[in-house]
């Protein structure tokens, strides 16, 4: 090149095709110097669309191929003699490349970096001559064939059950976890039991051999490990619910061990490092952008296994629990509590197989368990009552009890799964379930209404019925709106609306329960569980209200600009999507000429500190509930500590408060709190923190 591009060839890495370049630029601008700016020059036939089609830009595929000095290496011979720990340490890796898989890379990122995956062929005892005389005693061919071989085959059918696993939709393709295979095989035709035959006779060879006892040990612990991973992956719940306990079992114990084993990285000059290599993806067919991934430290790989091994104790949980609480209790949990991270896609994918499989909930319950646990666990009473007191020959045939025992089913199989989906997925699917609860309120609403009571008390029973499908309607909508601080949506200026919002949404919510309190009978677990929800609720209430008195001073924009706003960030309050295509608001529209005003007033330190106080009043007695009361005593446990962390936002932003009125006393600005509001997810998904005093 000239020196006109300020370019020294010299300096620059070797280029296919050598440097032997010529600077054309002068050509081309010579050649364009008739053409004004935007003009195209196509030739006949050719147009616009067909250039664009030949060339994207950014297309990953085009410098696939393309091999540079600095990712030059040594070809890689899959039989190269091995040391114990080398092997060791590149099991180790493997199952790094797996877990890295599980948490949303492509398998050409992860698991076939790993090279043995495209060499088992290479390695396969069976079609090796007979081992030399000369074999290294240190670095045992075995130790390839056998040992080695087994742990690639194991970690390559372990992704290919979780492929299945997570291939039935229950969670989304690209964006939970990439399914793109690259036309590398994951041993689908290979039988599982296979494949757990030569893990053990890896481990009857090791027990043989004349490896060190350290060395040997460690390499049955990971090959024992993935053997119970093996095992748990292939289960099939349905028929053996009782062996998922005792796997576990085994594979906590098998991990526990591999924790406390430490293998060291090989030096620079072993060619165990040569098994990794992540630049594989440019040989592979792939339609991703190319890009290296960093596998995790091998600490936290063990971690990641064990929050998959958890997530398969949670399932056996779930599996055991005999109310439709228990899963609404879990999944809500594990969305709300920074403490909890989200669970692996495969894990997620798998709860939701096994809560329905198209025939059964939890792989034992009929499907009317479903629908009778959802009106037993809201109302008091199970759905036979209800059917039985609404019964008719109905006019619509919309109305008849048919109808709304399907529409039940749907909408609640919907909700529970809800729980398991990604934030962002699950948001959109609790705006949808929006129009569901609708429905089913609009259609009993009018069944009720056209049926003649005689008695009182099921003339009041019967009026409080629709109401039950309005709580989720509520408690869906308040989901939604808090989940908006949780994935930091909220600009400054929203999040007083949010509050506000929030805060008309459980008023609606304390009336109706106050409401339906009246008729539900007391003799089982309903009225305890509808009393904590008041309490936890009104607590709830009251510091939706004083957050927004407290960030509703000083905003930024119009109020025109916000009611845009409001629109855009609300759609789905405004949807017409509606039996008979009448319009009907999914829920009432907060006033905004009302929010305005009310920003206005003056909410001092000693107005907010006093609601915090009050707030905790409601809070705080629920941290005594007696969980037999409830439904899903095991689950409800974890409930009251969430409720505890509530009960801390408040002691925190009540001392801040009287701090502010302390300062007011004194002479001082006053004012401080407002200023040292922070919103961190991983301190509370909903309410703010406080900066610390600099």
């Amino acid at each position: 090149m000239s020196s006109a591009m300020d370019i020294d060839v010299e300096d620059m890495f070797d280029m296919p095709g050598g440097n032997a370049f010529e600077d054309v630029t002068e050509l081309f601008e010579q050649a364009a110097s008739d053409m004004a700016p935007g003009d195209v020059l196509l030739s006949e036939g050719f147009t616009l669309f067909d250039s664009m089609g030949a060339f994207e830009i950014g297309e990953p595929r085009m410098d696939s191929g393309m091999i540079v000095e600095t990712t030059s290496r040594p070809t890689f011979d899959p039989l190269t003699p091995l040391l114990p720990e080398e092997v060791c340490w590149i099991i180790d890796r493997g199952f790094a490349c797996e877990m890295e898989w599980h948490s949303g890379s492509t398998l050409s990122q992860t698991v076939y970096t790993l090279l043995y995956v495209h060499h088992l062929s290479n390695i396969d005892p069976d079609f090796l001559l007979q081992v030399s005389m000369n074999e290294d005693p240190h670095r045992p061919l075995g130790l390839l064939t056998i040992v080695l071989r087994a742990a690639v085959m194991g970690m390559l059918k372990c992704c290919d059950l979780a492929w299945r696993e997570m291939s039935q939709n229950n969670v989304q393709d690209t964006e939970d976890w990439q399914s793109e295979k690259c036309e590398v095989s994951l041993l689908e035709g290979v039988p599982v039991e296979y494949v757990v035959q030569k893990l053990e006779a890896a481990c009857s060879w090791l027990r043989s051999s004349s490896i060190p006892i350290p060395q040997r040990d460690a390499l049955i612990d990971r090959l024992l490990l993935r053997k119970a991973l093996l095992e748990l992956f292939r289960l099939d719940l349905s028929q053996h619910r009782d062996k998922l306990r005792p796997f576990l079992v085994i594979a906590l114990n098998e991990l526990h061990k591999v924790q406390h084993t430490t293998i060291s990285t090989p030096p620079p000059d072993s060619p165990a490092l040569l098994a990794i290599d992540p630049s594989i993806t440019r040989r592979l067919p792939n339609f991703i952008p190319i890009r290296v991934v960093a596998l995790p430290s091998q600490e936290k790989v063990w971690q990641t296994i064990s929050e998959l091994l958890d997530g398969l104790n949670e399932l056996d949980h779930l599996l055991d629990a005999t109310s439709l609480s228990a899963w609404e209790t879990i999944g809500s949990l594990r969305n709300w509590s920074p403490q909890r991270t989200l669970q692996p896609p495969y894990i997620r994918s798998r709860i939701l197989t096994c809560f329905f499989d198209n025939t059964k909930i939890a792989h034992q319950y009929p499907q009317t368990w479903l629908i009778d646990r959802f009106w037993l666990e809201t109302f008091g009473m199970s759905w036979d009552q209800i059917s039985s007191l609404l019964h008719r020959e109905p006019e619509d045939p919309q109305l008849s009890i048919e109808r709304i025992e399907l529409h039940t089913l749907k909408m609640v199989i919907r909700y529970v799964k809800a729980f398991w989906f990604n934030p962002p997925r699950r948001r959109r699917c609790l705006m949808k379930l929006q129009l569901d609860y609708s429905s089913l309120h609009r259609a009993l609403k009018l069944m009720t209404s056209k049926t003649i009571f005689e008695d009182p008390g099921d003339q009041a029973i019967a009026k409080a019925i629709p109401l039950v499908p309005t709580f989720y309607q509520l408690r869906i909508a308040l989901d939604i709106i808090l989940s908006g601080f949780q994935q930091e949506l909220y600009a400054q200026d929203e999040r007083p609306i949010a509050y506000y919002y929030a805060a008309q949404v459980l008023e609606l919510y304390l009336a109706f329960s106050a409401e339906v309190s009246l008729v539900v009978p007391d003799d089982n677990s309903a009225i305890s569980e509808m009393e904590f929800w008041h309490d936890y609720y009104q607590g709830l209430q009251l510091i939706c209200t004083a957050l927004y008195g407290l960030t509703a001073k000083n905003l930024h924009h119009s109020k025109e600009r916000l009611s845009v706003n409001f629109k855009r960030r609300y759609k789905w309050l405004f949807t017409k999507t509606f039996p008979n295509n009448v319009e009907v608001k999914v829920l009432p529209l907060p006033d905004l000429d009302v929010f305005f005003s009310d920003a206005e007033m003056n909410w001092d330190s000693t107005h907010l500190a006093n609601t915090f106080k009050e707030a905790k009043n409601y809070l705080v007695p629920l941290t005594e509930t007696d969980v037999n009361d409830l439904w899903a005593p095991a689950q409800a446990k974890d409930r009251i500590d969430f409720v505890r962390a509530l009960i801390s936002v408040c002691d925190n932003l009540q001392d801040a408060a009287q701090s502010d009125v302390n300062r007011d006393s004194a002479g001082g600005t006053g004012g401080l709190m407002r200023e040292r509001l922070r919103w961190d997810p991983t301190v509370h998904p909903w309410f703010p923190c406080l900066k610390q005093d600099t």
